[in-house]
């Protein structure tokens, strides 16, 4: 059980590192557009953003359930990929469980959906405020 426990950890790591990578690299493209062009667009800027940090969620969860699958926790992919989404976003539905030696790692899976996702909104709200807030001082 500690082996697993430690993949998950590192599982944890790897999808912070991907999911700060996202980040430090929309936020440069971000800042170094044209504000008055951000403020005219400000609501397709906001489509992007969002759209662009759901890349490093769905390659998050494609790492978890390439584990469930590799490790023979789960049958196949489909499943795998199925339950991996339903357990990082939290939703569990329950209609796909792990066996009773891998319970424990699917808890260290939504424990990080949890951190990504906390993090993903915050980053689109910052990104939102900026946008909009430039907007309305335009506007004033």
């Amino acid at each position: 059980m500690f082996v697993k426990l430690l993949l998950a950890a590192a599982l944890i790591a790897a999808t912070v590192a991907i999911q700060a990578l996202f980040m430090a690299v929309g936020l440069r493209v971000f800042r170094r557009m044209e504000p008055d062009y951000l403020s005219r667009h400000a609501t397709a800027a906001t489509v992007v953003w969002v759209s662009y940090l759901l890349i490093p969620i769905v390659l998050d969860i494609g790492i978890w359930a390439l584990l469930y699958y590799a490790s023979g926790a789960l049958p196949t992919l489909e499943d795998a990929v199925y339950f991996s989404t339903v357990t990082f976003t939290t939703v569990g539905y329950g209609d796909i469980v792990l066996g009773k030696d891998w319970r424990q790692v699917s808890v260290f899976e939504a424990v990080n959906g949890w951190i990504i996702f906390g993090w993903a909104t915050a980053l689109i709200m910052a990104v939102i405020q900026r946008l909009y807030f430039r907007a309305d001082a335009d506007i004033g």
